[in-house]
């Protein structure tokens, strides 16, 4: 069990007689799975997980797994939410249909706020320490990685454990499909039937509910519970603006006249920016 396992990534593939990879960086290895995975599959804890069907990740926390994946969860939303907005802003670029009011104005200033509270909250996901195991399965283990189709139906009943996402029975894997990529207690596994069903006393810090809980019902009422203190909107902590930061040389600083905003910006910045609003 370790923190530090690492993967690496590359930009891009630059192809000549033979492949190379271009800009590689070695990036967390579980935290990169979450995010970037095709596939994502989990068993009754959740302490389990297995990322495009080979890698297999065992966690020894399994509450610790169940937040990540929670978190997984609402910055893939939120990503591809920024990213649907960006493509949606350039095709309307290209097609010249940007209109000059004030509305259209703020749109893109109300975008980069999304986009830096997102990059902060991956930058802070990236950084989490969790300790668990990292190895490849072998062929077999791929062959019986699933429980497969199952008789009963019902989705678990968990509120909060999964944001907003609607479960549903998946068809060959077995478990419940929670988004397109993640499908949970979906793995085989050798340990007791029961132990996921086991209860114990708890104590909710907020409430002060004292009832038995599974470890994945104790979270669920943590997220759901009336009394917990709720995160602040993204930014709401930035009252007070923030100096500009010089990062190059290049930069001077510019003062736009039709957004009345001040930048550190490259010549190339100043060009890029002024045809927003054009």
């Amino acid at each position: 069990m370790s923190s530090k396992h690492q993967l690496l990534a590359f930009v891009s593939l630059l192809e000549t007689s033979k492949p190379y990879l271009v800009n590689c960086v070695r990036v967390p290895a579980l935290q990169s799975l979450l995010l970037f995975s095709r596939s994502l599959d989990t068993n009754g804890d959740c302490s389990r997980l297995v990322a495009d069907g080979w890698l297999e990740l065992q966690l020894a926390d399994g509450e610790s797994a169940v937040r990540l994946l929670a978190a997984t969860l609402r910055l893939r939303a939120q990503w591809e939410s920024a990213m649907d907005g960006q493509l949606a802003q350039a095709r309307r670029r290209r097609r010249q249909r940007l209109d000059d009011n004030e509305e259209e104005e703020a749109a893109p200033g109300q975008r980069e706020e999304v986009v830096v509270a997102l990059s902060k909250e991956l930058l802070q996901f990236m950084a989490s320490k969790v300790s668990y195991s990292l190895r490849r399965l072998t062929g077999l283990e791929v062959q019986n990685l699933y429980v497969g189709p199952q008789t009963i139906t019902a989705a678990p009943s968990l509120p909060g454990l999964f944001g907003s996402s609607a479960t549903s029975p998946h068809p060959t894997k077995g478990g419940y499909a929670v988004t397109d990529f993640l499908t949970y207690n979906c793995l085989t596994s050798n340990a007791d039937l029961y132990s996921d069903c086991l209860r114990t006393f708890w104590t909710c810090p907020h409430c002060e509910l004292h009832v038995p809980l599974t470890p994945l019902e104790r979270i669920a009422h943590e997220n759901t519970c009336p009394q917990a203190p709720r995160d602040a909107p993204p930014g709401a902590e930035e009252a007070a603006p923030e100096p500009l930061r010089k990062v190059s040389d290049l930069q001077r600083p510019y003062h736009c006249k039709a957004c009345q905003k001040d930048f550190l910006f490259t010549p190339t910045d100043v060009l890029r920016h002024q045809r927003q609003h054009v």
